[in-house]
Order: C-alpha cells, then sequence, then structure tokens
C-alpha cells in the first residue's frame, strides 16, 4: 500500500474534506498510520482481521469478509455499499449502531437519509475511504447526534473492501463510544 499519511486536527480542514466541528481528529492512509492513533479494542481488533484478510492486495474483497469471525464486535459494525456518484447506501448495520443512529432501521438508507442536515459528518469520512483507497478513522463529539448524551464521543474506523485493489465497492465500518461516564473516570 502506498505510504500516504495524512491528518487533520480539530479545528483544520484536511485536504479534500470540509471543516465539521464535531470531529476532533482524523487520520488516513496505511494501516500503522491508522493502529498508531487507534486505542480502543473492537476498531483495533477489525482493523487487525482487515489486515488478514487483505494479504498483499490493497484491500480484501466483500467475499473474504466472514461475520462470524468477528462476532463479538458485530453490534458495533456496519456496511455499506459504494454506489454512483458519491451514493453510499447501509447494507447492514450493528444493533448498538442502530441505537446510536437513534432512527430505526437504516438498513437500504442513505447517510442524508439517517442524517439529514449533519449528513456531511458521515459523508466526509466515506469519500476519503472511497477515494483514497485506505483505511479511515476519526474521534468526533457525540453531541451532534446522540440526544440523551449518553455518550461524549466515539471513534470510528472505515476499512475499503473491492474485488480489485482498483475501485472500492464496500465500505465495513466500526465504532467504540465513550460514555459520559468513562469519560468522568479518564
Amino acid at each position: 500500500m502506498e505510504s500516504h499519511h495524512h491528518s487533520a486536527l480539530a479545528g483544520s480542514v484536511a485536504t479534500g474534506a470540509p471543516p465539521m466541528p464535531a470531529v476532533l481528529s482524523q487520520y488516513w492512509g496505511a494501516p500503522e498510520t491508522i493502529r498508531a492513533h487507534l486505542h480502543a479494542e473492537t476498531p483495533l481488533a477489525v482493523l487487525d482481521y482487515w489486515e488478514g484478510l487483505r494479504g498483499p492486495r490493497r484491500f480484501p474483497s466483500r467475499a473474504d469478509f466472514n461475520p462470524m469471525e468477528v462476532r463479538k464486535h458485530l453490534p458495533l459494525i456496519f456496511m455499506l455499499d459504494v454506489l454512483p456518484g458519491e451514493t453510499w447506501r447501509y447494507r447492514v448495520v450493528g444493533s448498538m449502531i442502530a441505537d446510536f443512529f437513534g432512527a430505526g432501521n437504516p438498513v437500504g438508507r442513505t447517510p442524508e437519509d439517517i442524517f439529514s442536515a449533519n449528513a456531511e459528518v458521515a459523508l466526509t469520512p466515506l469519500r476519503i475511504c472511497t477515494r483514497e483507497r485506505a483505511p479511515y478513522m476519526h474521534t468526533a463529539s457525540a453531541s451532534w447526534l446522540y440526544r440523551d448524551r449518553t455518550f461524549v464521543h466515539y471513534t470510528v474506523l472505515l476499512l475499503p473492501f473491492g474485488e480489485s485493489d482498483d475501485a472500492v465497492d464496500k465500505v465495513l465500518c466500526v465504532a467504540e463510544f465513550v460514555s459520559e461516564e468513562e469519560a468522568a473516570r479518564s
């Protein structure tokens, strides 16, 4: 994989990404770049699994992915189909993610359908992961969405999948949430 390492801290703008006040930090590029900024168990475990699947390829194909290999993390996993015209549609959504979205079952819907005016927080990472054909992660405040403020922030990891290294056709995402109680302890 090419060694393009990019990052943007809160308040700055990454190349090709509009400012998103909710995003505290974002990184994309080679898996080792991402790994250096991941601290949560679930995203790290899924990144390890994804790396094992891809082997010498830039990223694995969807056919390589066996959800049962990461079953303990499924409540925090979601997958989107990459469609023409920079459109993404939720294909599979774990139970904790669906609860976080607070919009019922999001399967078959787009980020615009779910998040309306806040869709850019979901769309920018999807654009970066798809265009760069590389893993992406960000940590963000959950206040833009989570209405009862149980979670203060979250980390989300996006991993590309495709039949060839030339195009991404699925994006696997995994999130980890930090509650107010956990944040107060740290």
